[in-house]
């Protein structure tokens, strides 16, 4: 595969398999903004971080600048993109800080689940494409996307990739306790949560999450996590075109 690389601001270099403009907009998003670390999240030297649906690797990168000793545990389900985060990783010398999967995390443990990949939008790559539309466009499919952006979704491919809870990684590791697990997985977040058994919840201290709140999905995972302790903040995007379901940050500390 031929890896591009790109040259961000403060110098930053990565390698990436998308667009330059979805690269440069999800650097944006993690360094500039520093959106997942609002709202009272915190990582302490030595934290363990579940990075779920890593992508390329930028959130990774980025929280290892923040801290010392951070320990990453960073899954990516679709093979082409796995390839590059791992390239990243290496470009950045974090091997012994940042452990990549080349699975997903689902409510399941699924060999051949079936994700629709953008080979230029590849952080809308998803298994679930109809949730990141609005109720009101429910009988379209990802091809409302490629309406709308028609330059970046020309090409679509569906490939088959493996899915696991995450109580079955959490026992296969012996993981005693994820300090921030981050979730950016295209309308699979209430499915993630739903993969953590009773006996692993407590582990679990902080939780930032994109969550597309199609049919009351926001509602009902701020549900499950106030049941488990969590105080939540959210914070909704409002960037996105109108045909897609509203999104939102949600950030959960106990």
């Amino acid at each position: 595969m031929n890896y591009k690389k790109i040259i961000l601001p403060n110098s930053f270099e990565c390698y990436y398999i998308s667009s330059k403009e979805e690269t440069e907009y999800i650097f944006t998003e993690v360094f500039t903004e520093q959106q997942y670390i609002q709202n009272d999240i915190v990582l302490h030297a030595g934290n363990c971080v579940f990075d779920v649906g890593a992508n390329i690797g930028l959130f990774s990168i980025f929280i290892n600048q923040l801290q010392e000793g951070l320990k990453i545990y960073a899954f990516e389900p679709i093979q082409q993109v796995s390839a590059v985060l791992k390239a990243n990783v290496h470009l950045h010398s974090l091997e012994e800080r940042v452990s990549v999967f080349n699975y997903g995390l689902s409510s399941e443990d699924n060999p051949e689940r079936i994700f629709t990949f953008y080979p230029q939008m590849t952080g809308n790559s998803t298994s679930r494409p109809g949730e990141k539309l609005a109720d009101t466009n429910e009988e379209k499919s990802a091809d409302a996307m490629e309406d709308l952006f028609a330059h970046f979704f020309q090409e679509v491919e569906q490939v088959k990739c493996q899915v696991r809870t995450l109580s079955s990684v959490i026992s296969e590791l012996a993981i005693n306790s994820i300090d921030l697990l981050k979730i950016d997985v295209e309308g699979e977040e209430y499915e993630v949560l739903k993969g953590i058994e009773p006996q692993d919840w407590p582990k679990i201290k902080q939780i930032v999450a994109e969550v597309h709140n199609r049919r009351g999905k926001l509602e009902a995972i701020q549900e499950m996590l106030t049941v488990q302790g969590f105080k939540i903040k959210t914070k909704k995007h409002d960037c996105l075109p109108s045909k897609f379901v509203d999104t939102y940050n949600l950030y959960a500390i106990r």
